[in-house]
């Protein structure tokens, strides 16, 4: 199968259609779904905001007349008029003359919308007042409607709103009259009617878009209030009514009435429905301007960056095509250097760098075969020199075979003592530069203490027992080599200046602390003064290591030195570790070998 070469510039071309078609595809998409259905969900706000204010501010319409009432309800003059004495007709009339003065023309000027004012009690009087001019009145039908209000009245003495008034185009407000507020024993009935035109005022200014509406049905389904005056007073569909009881205080569909949202609110105070309704096709004229804005937009937002991406994919492959045609020509032979484009950017310094390495190389190439021919003429010295370095070296056989034989000699002499200092010597010249031992325990350590007491018997001139009191559960534990003999080099160097008693000691204890292992050589010697205690404690602290006559002139000399110990077990297990002096005047010296505890440790040759 062929393969197809694609180009560098191809690759980035694609890689940048690539990501700026997904990410202005999924901000165009995320964009427009979230904000459709923020408008959506903004809309379904408004028009429920609409219908919850229209039918508040219906209700406290309607309860502005409930107040009226109370003028009526609480006059003195309407309750003697109401009382069910016997009262002669021309009683009535006087009573009659004096409530309409008194009683209805106050509450008739205070509100010109009540066309009509009426009581009628259960003990026969009548009363009524008008705020309009009616050529005739029936009032035969009044007085059926009267007796009829009596009967549909609530009996809470709450105000009862009836959409259809004895006048045409009018509601009726009535409630029924006790003898007291307390009282459940009701004297009669009193009624206004009120113009549905000055009501329907509130609900002319409610703007649902173009094709939106407002409309008002009661319990029954008769519609109260629509934008279609033919409307008014004729049933709503069954179905539909159903709809709207049923959905109460949400959107809902209409049967019948495709494209369109509906919200319905209750009225209790009421008893009517008042339903909103806004065509959906207008409520998504906002959102599909969005979408084709987010498609203009993202359109023009791709060829222009399809077109930078050209530009950009260009100034990065044009250089990188000059600095592969130089190396081709590198490596063939010829030193070529690439051109700079002067952008100055990173691709000027990358061809920069490989100019100066075309010339580096060639400088070395040069240099190559010149140190060839030298090497070449050098290669005989070298190893003439290396073979006599090698004849020079000590092999240390011939000191352990020429120290055995010694000892042969002193046996052969009878002469113990050369014996054993010649023994004890071979076996600390062997432990300390033998290189295979990388795992120095306790024992070993002190194994080599030992035989160099054994040569400083004879250099004290006495018996000189060492008090060793490490647990047998630690002579195992790893430490660094020849770390512990030069602490007790160094004790009988400076520890008893005046010579070794019988009361001196040196003792030798260890001691585990969780992870940490301790190693200590005590004595009772004459110890340090502060001032010489501090300045070796300063040098461990700062790992320097003593000239030959500084060793000799203070405490912490001896053949390999306190500092030396010190920082050969740094080496081996971190700075956190080594050696620390504690000392007091006339009284001895306590040093301590702080190494880890846990672990097998590979501790470094010295």
């Amino acid at each position: 199968m062929k393969m197809v070469n694609v180009s560098m510039s191809q690759r980035i071309y694609l890689y940048f259609v690539i990501v700026i078609m997904l990410s202005t595809v999924t901000i165009g998409v995320a964009g427009y779904w979230r904000s459709s259905r923020e408008l959506e969900n903004q809309y379904q706000a408004l028009l429920a905001q609409i219908v919850n204010n229209a039918a508040h501010q219906t209700d406290l319409y309607l309860k502005g007349y409930e107040r009226a009432t109370l003028s009526i309800l609480t006059s003195p003059l309407v309750r003697d008029a109401l009382n069910p004495k016997e009262t002669t007709v021309s009683d009535f009339l006087v009573k009659e003359n004096i409530i309409k003065q008194q009683v209805f023309q106050p509450v008739l000027i205070n509100n010109p919308e009540i066309s009509m004012v009426y009581l009628a009690g259960n003990n026969g009087f009548r009363a009524t007042d008008f705020n309009i001019q009616l050529n005739r009145i029936n009032y035969k039908a009044f007085e059926e409607y009267v007796e009829q209000l009596k009967e549909d009245t609530r009996d809470d003495g709450m105000l009862m709103i009836q959409d259809s008034g004895f006048l045409d185009g009018h509601l009726t407000l009535a409630r029924k009259i006790s003898d007291r507020q307390t009282s459940r024993v009701y004297t009669g009935v009193m009624g206004f009617e009120m113009r549905i035109g000055e009501l329907t005022t509130l609900w002319k200014g409610i703007q649902l878009g173009e094709s939106g509406y407002f409309f008002i049905v009661n319990d029954r389904g008769k519609i109260i209030y629509h934008p279609d005056p033919k409307r008014i007073g004729k049933q709503l569909a069954g179905r539909q009514f159903e709809t709207v009881q049923k959905n109460t205080d949400r959107i809902f569909d209409m049967p019948d009435e495709e494209g369109r949202i509906f919200f319905s609110r209750h009225s209790d105070y009421s008893g009517w429905t008042l339903v909103a309704s806004m065509s959906i096709g207008e409520t998504r004229e906002p959102i599909a301007a969005l979408r084709q804005t987010t498609l203009y937009v993202g359109l023009g937002t791709l060829l222009l960056a399809s077109f930078l991406a050209i530009r950009f994919g260009r100034s990065i492959v044009n250089p990188v095509r000059r600095l592969e045609s130089g190396m081709r020509q590198t490596e063939k032979g010829r030193w070529t250097k690439v051109a700079l484009s002067g952008s100055r950017d990173e691709m000027d310094r990358l061809i920069t760098s490989y100019n100066t390495m075309v010339g580096r190389l060639e400088e070395l190439v040069d240099r190559v075969y010149e140190s060839e021919l030298r090497e070449q003429d050098n290669a005989l010295k070298r190893q003439l020199a290396e073979f006599q370095s090698l004849q020079l070296q000590i092999n240390p056989h011939f000191l352990y075979n020429t120290l055995e034989i010694i000892i042969c000699y002193a046996v052969i002499q009878k002469s113990s003592e050369i014996k054993e200092i010649v023994r004890s010597l071979s076996y600390m010249l062997r432990y300390s530069i033998r290189t295979d031992l990388e795992e120095i325990t306790v024992a070993n350590e002190l194994k080599h203490v030992l035989h160099f007491m054994s040569i400083m018997k004879f250099r004290i001139g006495r018996e000189f027992e060492v008090d060793v009191r490490v647990p047998p559960e630690m002579l195992l534990m790893h430490m660094v080599r020849l770390t512990l003999q030069p602490l007790i080099e160094n004790v009988f160097k400076h520890a008893f200046p005046d010579g070794i008693e019988e009361h001196h000691r040196i003792v030798i204890d260890a001691s585990c602390e969780q992870e940490d292992f301790y190693v200590i050589v005590e004595d009772n010697g004459c110890g340090m003064t502060p001032d010489k205690l501090n300045q070796l404690r300063t040098r461990l602290a700062m790992q320097a290591v003593p000239s030959n006559e500084e060793e000799t002139s203070m405490p912490g000399g001896g053949s390999i030195g306190l500092v030396n110990v010190h920082s050969r077990i740094q080496m081996v297990f971190g700075e956190p570790y080594g050696l620390r002096v504690d000392s007091t005047l006339g009284q001895g010296t306590r040093m301590t070998l702080h190494m880890p505890s846990t672990g097998t440790k590979k501790v470094i040759s010295k």
